[in-house]
């Protein structure tokens, strides 16, 4: 990280009093750049609450500590609109990759796919250019794609946001993911080729066909066990990059004129310990979509996402949504 770009990005905005936020992985450089500001005469609090991505700004806490700036860690900007001045600080990985050795360890699950798309988390974007030039000199043709509205860079994905791998699927015969497990679940959920995730941390490389079948039956599985409920639960989320009220309103209307007792719900942490389970008997979530797929086991009752609900009201069968690419669709339009 460079103290001076930071330093100057401060002083553009005529901040003096700063939160700094960052997800769990990036506490240690939260507190580095804390310490390094504080020598440099600017007034830093650290944010302590959760950051599990750009669409989660500590807007409220800036506030409340009143904050002139927040410097957010690890996340590419999401919230083009911000009541307070945001600086976005990449934290890309730097230390050395064995690239070669990934894309060899690669190679066995790819083929016999020649035609393969790239996409790339921003932690190791770094790393682009090397593992595209080592799957070419192992005669695979590389493709990915640009975001439509340039919030990502080219090849980048996010976990509620593929364009730039989808946007070249019809050229693909597989997919290649470098980063985590969870990012390459989210994309071999809305595309029908088989996606490979490469870690370039743990050097693990994995096929995502099985474990995505076996996730795929379980959220079916909510389904069906939603149509049981009566009452149920929305939640609109009061994060400024998860709150799609427009949205959630909107599913209220159509569960009720499908015979339900619906009820708008408003969280800012979607945690299955502040969930009114005496209460309701089910959820619809239009928040970060990324919560029922993942965190799915530690819900007592059926969580939905938008898309599913269409499935669970039979406004579309199962077999369409899945095949449609867009699992993700409804929950990532703004309200």
């Amino acid at each position: 990280m460079n103290p001076e770009h930071v330093v100057a990005e401060l002083e553009r905005v005529g901040a003096r009093r700063v939160l700094v936020q960052a997800p769990q992985g990036l506490r240690g450089i939260a507190i580095q750049l804390s310490e390094e500001l504080s020598r440099r005469g600017f007034e830093v609090v650290i944010s302590g609450g959760p950051c599990w991505g750009g669409c989660d700004l500590a807007l409220n806490e800036a506030i409340e500590v009143s904050a002139d700036a927040i410097l957010h860690l690890g996340h590419t900007e999401f919230v083009k609109q911000s009541t307070i001045p945001t600086i976005y600080l990449e934290c890309r990985y730097n230390h050395n990759v064995d690239v070669e050795q990934l894309v060899e360890k690669s190679i066995s699950i790819l083929h016999p796919a020649k035609n393969i798309g790239l996409g790339i988390t921003l932690q190791w974007l770094n790393l682009l250019e090397q593992v595209k030039q080592a799957l070419e000199d192992r005669g695979f043709s590389v493709f990915y794609g640009q975001h439509k509205n340039g919030r990502l860079y080219p090849s980048q994905v996010i976990g509620c946001d593929y364009t730039t791998v989808k946007s070249v699927e019809s050229k693909v015969e597989k997919f290649l993911i470098v980063g985590s497990f969870f990012h390459a679940l989210g994309l071999s959920m809305i595309t029908n080729r088989s996606v490979v995730v490469a870690d370039p941390e743990t050097m693990y490389v994995k096929d995502m066909t099985q474990i995505t079948k076996r996730i795929l039956m379980q959220r079916y599985a909510q389904i069906c066990a939603f149509r049981d409920s009566k009452r149920v639960g929305v939640i609109l989320c009061t994060k400024p990059g998860q709150k799609r009220e427009g949205l959630a309103t909107t599913i209220v209307s159509m569960l009720r004129k499908a015979g339900k007792d619906a009820h708008l719900l408003a969280l800012n942490e979607v945690d299955e310990r502040f969930l009114p389970d005496e209460i309701f008997d089910a959820y619809v979530n239009t928040a970060c979509p990324r919560i029922s797929i993942d965190d799915n086991a530690k819900f007592k009752k059926p969580i939905l996402l938008p898309s599913e609900l269409m499935v669970a009201l039979n406004l579309i069968s199962w077999e369409e949504l899945i095949s449609s690419g867009n699992y993700f669709r409804w929950c990532v339009q703004n309200g």
